[in-house]
């Protein structure tokens, strides 16, 4: 274990120089700036300006973008923990990428050229039924305020806990800002933002590993000792498919499979982006070029990982009682190993606040399209609205949004469990929302009722086995670690009492143990299946012909020519 430079038993370590304030300061500053401008070039356009950038966009920001969002500080943060605590087999989730090629070939094509704003409008016209479209924006709403307000709160309760960087500062400075150039600068504000913090976020992490690279004396002795402790190596890989257990690599492939199909084929948030690029074209490149910098990212933060791992190879600081939570220690490497240089420990925060800003930003926008898309725009007293009028009451929706938000995330620091809990509502409406489209695209019989019940039934269930890991407080099992060359002056706390395990269980508990990745195939499994029992006993499409263009181009040979429909048959009507 490499010394310390301070005195863990005096609770020393690092503080912000003037350059880290001036390097942090700076990202805030140019975020709010790049909104600034766009808002004033587009100050007197319309709403298709401030939700789709006037549909003229090229493909590598969208991209940066589109990851950006998805990349929040809860990744930076986890993942390193990941390695360090449980070793580096969560990198295989960038198998999983083979979504990607399946979005980009099989949904993103019906989607483009509908040329919608809000995603939802597809369910309104191809069930249908406005109720189906309300039931998916709304669980899209509420998904995204909870995941926002995580986003919010982890990163500023890590950074906190650790330094001299007051909570609600981290709070207000993230919801604030990320909700006032969204709100001002709209889609092209959020993408140019985006682009700016993702570079930041990518740069932190590299600094972080080549500090640590530097002073362990080189990745090899990094890697050596990853592989004498089980967090790297062929060995630490699990086959089979296994749902109880935590990790697998089919478990992780499979619920990564799952979450990139719903969060680049069907949310509003990567939707809303291929529909302000110029060409199909450039949204194909913009869903291709994710596959390297996504993999260059989750890379960055097994190695993080790794590099603290040997760092602190004899006192683990969780262990040590140094920090309270396995999230907390890349926060606490940072300020404990990189605060003797000024500026490093400013980069690590605008790293993580970052991430943070892009997935805030993302989502204020997509919230504000889909509020307004989906419950105003029609309604007579706004729709006769002037478009500069339309534009400024949806800037105030994603103003409303971002502080909403941001109060939520207040509340994470009065509430036992508010973020385990968020986080698995957030994954649990995703596969359920995933499997309408699915039925929509390519089961024509598919009615209304059974998308609403598939929409509900599938969320329920999911949420059941999400929520009750955590009230039952079965923690995953931590990889040991070591206390022996901790200071003889640091006091080390009692172990606690260990945590419930799935095996321990008797049914039907047991099935809360399922692996948190597999809550979204669940959810799709379950939601598809009722969804298509449930439009079986109610009938099916009872002779409505549904809209070539709504279902996919591989099933449109199975729907009747509409010149050769008769009378009796009624044609769903087309609708912008």
């Amino acid at each position: 274990m490499q010394e310390s430079e301070f005195d863990w038993s005096q609770g020393k370590r690092g503080s912000f120089s003037w350059l880290d304030y001036v390097v942090f300061g700076g990202m805030l500053v140019l975020s709010l700036a790049i909104g600034i401008f766009y808002a004033v070039r587009s100050r007197k356009k319309a709403n298709d300006e401030f939700l789709l950038g006037g549909r003229s966009l090229s493909c590598f920001p969208v991209s940066m973008s589109l990851l950006a969002s998805y990349i929040s500080a809860i990744i930076v943060l986890g993942g390193p923990s990941e390695a360090y605590y449980h070793s580096v087999q969560w990198w295989v989730v960038c198998l999983s990428q083979v979504a990607l090629p399946v979005v980009a070939g099989v949904f993103m094509p019906v989607f483009y050229e509908l040329r919608l704003t809000s995603i939802y409008e597809y369910l309104e016209l191809r069930y249908c039924s406005r109720a189906v479209r309300y039931v998916a924006s709304g669980m899209f709403v509420i998904q995204a305020v909870l995941y926002q307000a995580v986003v919010i709160y982890a990163p500023a309760l890590a950074l906190a806990s650790i330094s001299d960087f007051p909570l609600w500062v981290s709070v207000v400075s993230v919801g604030l800002i990320a909700s006032f150039y969204t709100a001002i600068g709209g889609l092209k504000a959020v993408i140019w933002t985006d682009v700016l913090q993702l570079f930041v976020l990518i740069a932190g992490l590299i600094c972080i590993i080549f500090k640590g690279v530097f002073d362990l004396g080189g990745f090899s002795y990094i890697w050596d000792t990853a592989v004498r402790h089980g967090r790297a190596g062929s060995q630490i890989f699990t086959y089979g498919y296994h749902p109880m257990e935590r990790h697998t690599v089919a478990n992780i492939v499979i619920g990564g499979f799952v979450g990139k199909l719903y969060g680049y084929a069907c949310a509003q948030t990567a939707v809303q982006r291929y529909s302000s690029m110029k060409s199909l074209t450039h949204a194909h490149l913009s869903i291709y070029l994710l596959i390297p910098f996504y993999t260059l990212i989750v890379s960055l933060t097994m190695i993080a990982g790794l590099v603290m791992f040997a760092t602190y190879e004899g006192c683990d600081p969780l262990a040590a009682g140094l920090i309270t939570k396995k999230d907390q220690i890349l926060p606490f490497y940072v300020m404990d190993r990189l605060s003797s240089i000024p500026g490093l420990s400013g980069l690590f925060v605008a790293c993580i606040f970052s991430g943070s800003l892009s997935t805030i930003s993302s989502g204020v926008n997509s919230q504000a399209a889909v509020t307004w898309e989906d419950v105003f725009s029609r309604r007579p007293g706004c729709a006769n609205l002037s478009k500069t009028t339309q534009a400024w009451i949806t800037k105030f929706f994603a103003l409303g949004y971002g502080i909403l938000a941001t109060g939520l995330a207040f509340l994470g620091d009065h509430l036992s469990g508010v973020l385990q809990g968020t986080i698995a509502i957030t994954s649990s409406v995703s596969g359920p929302i995933l499997a309408v489209y699915v039925m929509g695209l390519f089961l024509p019989s598919t009615n209304a009722k059974g998308a609403i019940a598939a929409l509900i039934t599938g969320t329920i269930i999911s949420l059941v086995i999400g929520l009750g890991p955590i009230v039952l407080d079965m923690n995953p099992e931590l990889l040991p670690t070591s206390t022996d060359l901790c200071p003889a002056n640091l006091t080390l706390p009692t172990p606690g009492s260990d945590a419930i395990s799935v095996s321990e269980l008797p049914y039907p508990q047991k099935l809360l143990g399922l692996s948190y990745t597999q809550i979204a195939p669940l959810g799709f499994a379950v939601a598809f299946a009722v969804g298509i029992f449930t439009s079986f006993i109610t009938g099916g499409s009872k002779g409505l012909q549904v809209e070539r263009r709504l279902v996919h181009p591989w099933i449109r040979w199975s729907l009747h020519d509409p010149s050769k429909i008769n009378a009796k048959s009624r044609l769903i009507p087309m609708t912008n």
